[in-house]
């Protein structure tokens, strides 16, 4: 049993290429299933799956019992067959790692530390998803639900205990800081939120702290724009009325979870033409200009849109510029989070090693036992006068007696596990038993 993970994000892969790779909420419960089953007379990839799927990463972190160069082309023969995709459009892009480096990746993801914005807070309920979906789909078995659950407390424990989030500490953050250094105060901008969920929201708050308040919610589902623009004193609108909001706006902010783009080159020409004819007196941002922001994975503005004379399209890989300043705010922060996700790390490690060693224990007693009740009915017969409370007594001495030669060297093996010498007193107790 090993634990395996692969996985491509922001620091490998472009925007374009995760969004090829980036699963939905009905195609994350369709491959975790894929995942996990058997296919005809072959057996399932993997035991044990979960998969993280956000605008910034797509990984998959499972148990395997195969060796790793053949999971390894495996697994990218699966991900290209799912999405179809050549394979070398994006294996040269994935990165793939076992056992301790692999918890590790998981515990630094969930506490914000490979995050494009440091310290950010969305990654905690991004994990925290992937794993109640594989919870409910059940393709997490004991070893990913202890690593998850474990992997989610030292996320809080790093936001709990230091200041890492401090600062640009979401991209929806940062995308608000990057709207400032473009246009300055944001007072007085219309600005149209695209999508009415987390992201949004979060903008939203940060709009509103940084002085803009004549905001747009527009949204597929009409009654989830009304109940976000009510939280927020904003303008909520249907979804057909898309190019009328946009010939309104200086900013869009677009993060929705459509599978394809839904604003389009021709809808922000349109948009800049209709906005030549606005009064000098509105508050525009330049003559026949719009600042969109396109935080989404897949995106949601089409990259055609660039080309529109005054468009300035962002994508989410353009927020380096703004991390980079918070990162170097954080410097400390950061060194304090790494040594929490150590201790967790470290920890779970000692726990995941001792599970190495438990077949062979349960072998071992398995065997004892074996031995025990074969001795116990020979004598049994040779005591055939004894009355049932007294058999009763001889049974119990039995157990009693293996349980206790057992029980100080299931000790000595568990505690060498947790220290990595576990597979030397798992040897020796196959030799000394003939296991």
């Amino acid at each position: 049993m090993r634990l395996f993970f692969t996985g491509l994000d922001h620091t490998s892969a472009s925007v374009a290429m995760r969004e090829c790779l980036a699963f939905d909420q009905a195609s994350l419960t369709d491959a975790l299933g894929r995942l996990t089953s058997a296919n005809g007379e072959h057996p399932p990839l993997l035991t044990e799956a979960v998969i993280l799927s956000t605008c910034n990463r797509v990984e998959v972190y499972g148990i395997i019992h195969d060796e790793t160069a053949l999971i390894e082309e495996a697994i990218i023969h699966f991900l290209a067959k799912y999405h179809n995709l050549a394979p070398d459009r994006f294996a040269r892009a994935l990165s793939f790692c076992y056992d301790e480096m692999a918890v590790e990746h998981l515990f630094e993801t969930t506490a914000g530390l490979q995050s494009l914005v440091i310290g950010e807070a969305q990654i905690q309920g991004q994990v925290r998803k992937a794993f109640l979906l594989a919870q409910r789909v059940r393709s997490v078995g004991p070893i990913l639900s202890r690593m998850f659950s474990r992997a989610l407390t030292t996320g809080k424990r790093v936001r709990r205990e230091t200041s890492l989030g401090a600062g640009a500490a979401s991209v929806s953050q940062a995308s608000i800081e990057l709207a400032e250094r473009r246009l300055g105060d944001l007072e007085g901008r219309k600005v149209l939120l695209v999508g009415s969920g987390k992201m949004s929201e979060l903008a939203a708050q940060n709009l509103l702290a940084h002085g803009a308040t004549d905001l747009i919610v527009i949204n597929r589902t009409y009654e989830r724009a009304c109940e976000l623009a009510s939280r927020y004193a904003a303008a909520a609108y249907p979804f057909e009325a898309l190019q009328d909001v946009l010939n309104e706006a200086d900013i869009v902010i677009s993060s929705t979870s459509a599978p394809h783009t839904v604003i389009t080159a021709e809808h922000i020409a349109t948009a800049l033409g209709h906005r030549a004819h606005r009064g000098p007196t509105d508050h525009t941002i330049g003559a026949s200009e719009m600042l969109l922001i396109d935080l989404a994975v897949p995106r949601d503005i089409d990259e055609q849109v660039a080309q529109v004379a005054g468009a300035h399209l962002y994508t989410i890989d353009d927020l380096q510029e703004v991390v980079g300043d918070t990162m170097a705010r954080r410097g400390s922060e950061v060194a304090c989070a790494r040594t929490i996700v150590q201790q967790e790390v470290d920890e779970f490690n000692a726990w995941l090693r001792t599970q190495q060693v438990l077949p062979v224990l349960s072998s071992w007693r398995q065997h004892a036992e074996e031995m025990r009740d074969a001795e116990l009915q020979r004598a049994m017969r040779r005591l055939s006068e004894l009355s049932p409370e007294q058999q009763h007594i001889v049974e119990a001495l039995s157990r009693s007696l293996v349980n206790k030669l057992l029980h100080m060297p299931t000790l000595r093996a568990k505690h060498a596990a947790a220290a990595g010498d576990g597979e030397r007193y798992a040897e020796m107790l196959r030799d000394l038993w003939d296991m």
